[in-house]
């Protein structure tokens, strides 16, 4: 399986197909799974690329209790670097898309384009911050299979997938995607959404409570941002909309070549 370092930890990651690199970041316990119809069609345009986050599925956790936005961005980056890509082509999906939106202002030089599915810039509502803290009680009281069951049953209908989301979530270290969730609950990345210069491309799902609500922040502070609303979706837009997400991602991203390999 191949792994690479980013600081003290050793993740795991997957590359698929050729074409310009696109890194696919997913919520913490999920890990690789929710892109697999993604790695399944777009790696015949894109170098499709995801890893397991710190703690999750098959990413030792070692003795790390706690892991910030700003460390998932920065095994990002890593993993960019180990790969030897100067550009990269980034796709966030929910919470996921936190350290999406950090590396694409920490490191504008390295940011080829920017896709966010159903993400936020900060947590504002109750229900997304009552959403994300039912994750951390779940988490924290390691009630891994029930996360599982739930989380799978969410995403797919899919049996391979289930049982890949299943795995990944009953394989994860608990505590460490306790500390994920709240640190994404507590990140705010609104002011620094004008520090990103690539093109940005924003997804959501018309019957999403949880996206919906800041349609019109990402509006504000990246007026240059292509909003794209998926109808009759819900969240889980990579595995209940793939055929959807797919083509835009293509439409927009398939034909740069700027990124080095």
């Amino acid at each position: 399986m191949p792994f690479f370092q980013s600081g003290e930890d050793l993740l795991y990651y997957e590359e698929t197909g050729d074409g310009p690199p696109l890194f696919f970041v997913p919520p913490p316990a999920l890990g690789t799974e929710p892109f697999r119809q993604q790695k399944e069609r777009l790696s015949r345009k894109f170098r499709v690329i995801s890893f397991d986050p710190a703690g999750t599925g098959r990413s030792p956790s070692n003795e790390r209790k706690e892991h910030s936005v700003q460390e998932w961005s920065a095994d990002i980056l890593a993993l960019a670097d180990h790969l030897g890509l100067e550009e990269i082509l980034l796709c966030g999906y929910s919470l996921g898309g936190s350290a999406s939106q950090e590396f694409a202002a920490a490191y504008p030089e390295r940011t080829k384009g920017l896709i966010l599915l159903c993400t936020f810039p900060e947590v504002k509502t109750a229900f997304l911050s009552a959403k994300i803290q039912l994750g951390e009680w779940a988490a924290g009281n390691d009630f891994r299979a029930l996360m599982a069951r739930a989380l799978s049953v969410s995403h797919t209908n899919r049996q391979d997938n289930r049982a890949g989301l299943k795995e990944r979530i009953r394989r994860s270290n608990p505590g460490l995607v306790r500390s994920m969730y709240y640190y994404g609950r507590h990140y705010k990345a609104t002011e620094r959404l004008t520090e990103i210069t690539c093109p940005v491309t924003y997804i959501y799902g018309e019957w999403d409570p949880i996206a919906r609500p800041y349609v019109n922040m990402y509006r504000r502070f990246l007026p240059d941002a292509e909003i794209v609303k998926i109808s009759g979706a819900f969240h889980q837009l990579p595995t209940r909309n793939a055929e959807e997400i797919n083509a835009i991602i293509t439409g927009k991203y398939a034909e740069q070549k700027g990124a080095d390999k």
